[in-house]
Parts: structure tokens; sequence; C-alpha cells
């Protein structure tokens, strides 16, 4: 039932495949009135049912541009990068 309640208030916005058997979504969702940018690791189950993983990030929504500032920080040292890790 409580699983039920979380899955009627998150709101997949995008998801970004990692394999045949896990992918990450990107979604928004409400708790106690607050919204939130949750980024989640999904894998398949035994019973072929994708299921949430405690690997992710939880973000309120107020902190987007924040995370926007990190993305973008990313690309330009992903780009200018010339050593590999």
């Amino acid at each position: 039932m409580q699983r039920d309640q979380e899955q009627q208030q998150r709101q997949v916005i995008h998801v970004i495949p990692k394999g045949e058997r896990h992918e990450i979504r990107v979604s928004l969702s409400k708790y106690k009135g607050r919204t939130f940018v949750d980024l989640r690791l999904f894998i398949v189950d035994y019973q072929g049912e994708w299921i949430p993983t405690q690997k992710g990030c939880t973000v309120d929504v107020r902190q987007l541009e924040e995370l926007e500032e990190a993305v973008r920080k990313l690309r330009n040292a992903a780009d200018n990068s010339t050593h590999p890790f």
C-alpha cells in the first residue's frame, strides 16, 4: 500500500539505460508538501519487475539551479580533460 502511494506521487521525467537489467530514473516526487528531484538506480528483480535500489540521490527542487551548475562544470571538465582517469 505504502509503495503504491509513493508510485502515484512520483513522476518519471527521464530514463537513462545502463544495460539490460539496470537503469537510472530521473523523477519528481512530493513528500510532506515539498517537491524533490530523485536520481535513482533501478534494477530488474527475479520476477522481471523494475525496483528502486538504495543507490541514488534526492535533491530539493529548489536546488536544481545548483545541480545544473554542477553538470555544466562536469561537461567543461570532461571536454577539457586530456588525461584519462
